[in-house]
């Protein structure tokens, strides 16, 4: 009844009772198991937020090699390229850039 009746520190102490120390273990191990599951969700997003990022500056870095083919890029559209970082928008950029006969016209079409 002690370990039933016990705030959270007297709940860690040894009561000299097999029973409460299995609960003891039981209850440790679901922390700890909380515990590992909640860094692994961190750890999941860290990666997932890696890899968008890298999807991003690769898409940025083929974009400026399509652009450069036609010339030096302007530095208000290189730093459009750098701040842009959603996904579909720099895919749609891609296409365009493949069929754009110019800068110019690359500029005006993303308009």
């Amino acid at each position: 009844m002690k370990f039933v009746k016990a705030d959270l520190k007297e709940s860690q102490e040894d009561f000299h009772d097999i029973y409460v120390k299995q609960l003891q273990n039981s209850i440790r191990h679901i922390k700890e198991s909380r515990e590992m599951e909640e860094r692994f969700m961190i750890l999941e997003e860290m990666l997932r937020d890696e890899r968008a990022a890298g999807r991003r500056e690769e898409r940025q870095s083929i974009l400026r090699s399509f652009l450069e083919d036609f010339g030096s890029i302007p530095p208000e559209l290189e730093k459009k390229l750098f701040e842009e970082s959603d996904a579909t928008v720099l895919k749609n950029w891609l296409k365009i850039a493949a069929t754009s006969k110019s800068i110019e016209e690359f500029i005006q079409k993303i308009q």
